[in-house]
């Protein structure tokens, strides 16, 4: 990974990801050159018309180009929008578990997808959202544990973006996220470009619900680790968990700044998570 890029992942995590002071620990050791891939239910959300964004860049574009794949070998597609595609929603084929108070599980959303939005790997369910673009955000998610789960998976690789994508996901994605992120960051964020190039970073592999409402959710996203600092494959493969603070505000889930460790692992298995449905 070239160093002005590995500069810039830095910077974006500073600024974006405030409330989760450790994650970067993880994300730059899966970031190499070599890494770079080569080729009872809640109805769904309400799709909402989507806002354009000033700058041109959700171009608003249909279809799909040649999909790709990441380092785990799942399919990545290629939107001709960068900003993303969002898919058509449907309710859940059958009951699943949500909320529960005895240890079970929440059931994946369904019907998933994972997308190379701004360079950087982005999850989308038919089920939970998101179901339409607010500007240059992903919105729409349900108001249950999964969609809490694919709006704390999707908050990283916005505010990884850049530019005013990342400006715009401070805003729109964390709570009072005008009040916490520091002012010099977001000034010098603004200057940049949102970024172009593929990010070896991968969607998490896995998710856990800790603790839940119908308005606040615990999720813990699965990152795997299996390529060492100096980007060999290593042997076995462990994972670090990155723990957010979901709120339902405003009609949508954002970060809430953490109080305590963001960082938890490493562990050698997913026991315990669940693994997306892709």
């Amino acid at each position: 990974m070239s160093r002005r890029l590995r500069n810039t992942l830095i910077t974006v995590a500073a600024l974006v990801v405030v409330a989760v002071v450790g994650a970067i620990a993880f994300i730059i050791p899966n970031m190499n050159d070599d890494d770079t891939p080569q080729i009872a239910a809640t109805p769904p959300p309400t799709t909402a018309p989507p806002t354009p964004g000033d700058s041109g860049l959700g171009t608003g574009a249909e279809g799909f180009g040649i999909p790709d794949a990441d380092l785990s070998g799942r399919t990545v597609m290629v939107p001709n929008n960068p900003a993303g595609s969002p898919l058509p929603q449907n309710a859940p084929t059958g009951p699943r578990t949500e909320c529960s108070s005895d240890g079970r599980p929440v059931t994946s959303p369904e019907s998933m997808m994972i997308q190379r939005n701004f360079g950087v790997s982005t999850l989308y369910s038919e089920t939970d959202g998101p179901s339409y673009l607010d500007g240059l955000v992903l919105a729409g998610y349900t108001r249950t544990p999964q969609g809490a789960a694919l709006a704390a998976a999707n908050f990283l690789p916005r505010g990884l973006a850049g530019g005013e994508v990342a400006i715009e996901a401070s805003d729109k994605l964390l709570l009072n996220g005008d009040q916490v992120v520091d002012l010099e960051a977001r000034a010098v964020e603004e200057s940049k470009a949102v970024n172009t190039e593929t990010v070896a970073l991968r969607a998490p592999m896995a998710f856990k619900i800790l603790s839940c409402t119908d308005s606040f959710a615990v999720v813990e996203l699965a990152s795997i680790r299996d390529v060492d600092d100096t980007g060999k494959r290593m042997q076995s493969p462990v994972y670090f968990g990155l723990r957010l603070n979901m709120v339902w505000d405003g009609g949508t889930w954002k970060v809430r700044e953490n109080t305590g460790p963001a960082q938890f692992g490493p562990y050698n298995s997913l026991d315990g998570f669940t693994r997306w449905a892709l």
